[in-house]
């Protein structure tokens, strides 16, 4: 009679610890797909400029202009800021050009001029 009862007890043992296991089990299903996007190649043009005047609280009034543009040619940007004083007796000139290439080379001009009157 213990062999029938330790057999029962056996087969409910694993009957109830496969409905457990299926019943806490949980299906999870994973996937992943990547693309690789090559962009395309760079057509038209681009431009672009910005100009802004101001004056301190003392009168110095401020010019600054700033300017961009890129194309099939390459890509330049400048910028240029002139100040003068109050009286007028006294300007400012900074000016700044920078090119690149397609290529990769690359240039840098500055100047700077101050004048009296």
């Amino acid at each position: 009679m213990t062999k029938h009862w330790l057999a029962g007890a056996a087969a409910f043992a694993m009957m109830t610890g496969v409905a457990l296991a299926q019943s806490s089990s949980s299906d999870t299903t994973t996937s992943t797909h990547s693309t690789t996007m090559t962009p395309a190649p760079v057509t038209g043009s681009f431009s672009s400029s910005k100009t802004r005047k101001t004056i301190d609280s003392n009168g110095t009034e401020t010019n600054n202009s700033q300017s961009y543009s890129s194309d099939s040619d390459g890509t330049d940007a400048s910028t240029s800021t002139q100040t003068t004083t109050p009286d007028g007796s006294q300007m400012n000139t900074y000016h700044e050009e920078r090119a690149a290439s397609p290529t990769g080379d690359t240039s840098t001009e500055t100047r700077t001029t101050t004048t009296e009157h």
